[in-house]
């Protein structure tokens, strides 16, 4: 009687002891399920999938970043090139220091060519005003900068909760469109700062006296007009 009860004592404590430990998985289970980390990856998961199905080129970062403090990246690229023919891509990235959002940015980078030139003609002035109406232009999108010349950061953080796919993807391309903001006021600063060259070649005297005196000939002059 006494080794019965002993057995059914042992029986029970087994069971017991198995149930608090799959109730303790589970518990683990339903908290890892519950996680800011787990619910980010879900997330930018998703948003990846919303690209993807709008034709943009998606390239998961994550395991290649090493960025401190960023848990997820993905690399996106425009669907189509800027107008300068570059295919510069932005980022989708979820940081451990914001629960609730994630960040979508992209870099702009002055042509050397345009950075050179305007330099060597001392254009401090022209570049300062360059800048002025890029704010001006790209803040109204509500896309934030950050000026670090020759680069130009231009970021948005977006709130994840609630969050529409309408208000993702304008976001998108108003971040696309602040970089072709960009790009074409550095295209029209270049070249409203190149004619005083031209103008200089064109004005010079002309050396030969007997092509002068043949432009200057005002019976030829009249030939041309009749």
């Amino acid at each position: 009687m006494s080794t019965s009860i002993e057995q059914k004592t042992a029986n029970h404590d087994e069971t017991t002891t198995a149930s608090i430990k799959n109730a303790d998985k589970e518990k683990t289970v339903d908290v890892s399920a519950n996680s800011p980390k787990y619910i980010k990856k879900s997330k930018f998961e998703e948003l990846c999938g919303w690209l993807l199905k709008w034709g943009f080129k998606v390239i998961d970062k994550s395991g290649k970043n090493t960025a401190l403090g960023i848990e997820f990246q993905a690399e996106v690229f425009p669907q189509i090139p800027y107008s300068s023919g570059l295919n510069t891509p932005f980022y989708l990235e979820f940081q451990d220091d914001l629960d609730d959002g994630f960040i979508i940015r992209t870099t702009f980078e002055l042509d050397k060519n345009i950075e050179i030139f305007l330099n060597s003609q001392n254009r401090a002035r022209e570049i300062e005003l360059t800048y002025i109406e890029i704010n001006h232009l790209v803040l109204p999108l509500r896309i934030s900068i950050i000026r670090d010349h020759p680069y130009i950061k231009l970021y948005k953080v977006i709130f994840s909760d609630n969050l529409q796919k309408q208000f993702f993807l304008d976001s998108i391309h108003d971040l696309i469109n602040s970089m072709t903001i960009i790009i074409g006021k550095w295209d029209q600063r270049y070249y409203q700062s190149r004619p005083s060259e031209y103008k200089a070649i064109k004005d010079r005297k002309i050396n030969d006296p007997e092509l002068e005196r043949k432009i200057n000939d005002p019976e030829l002059d009249k030939i041309l007009k009749n």
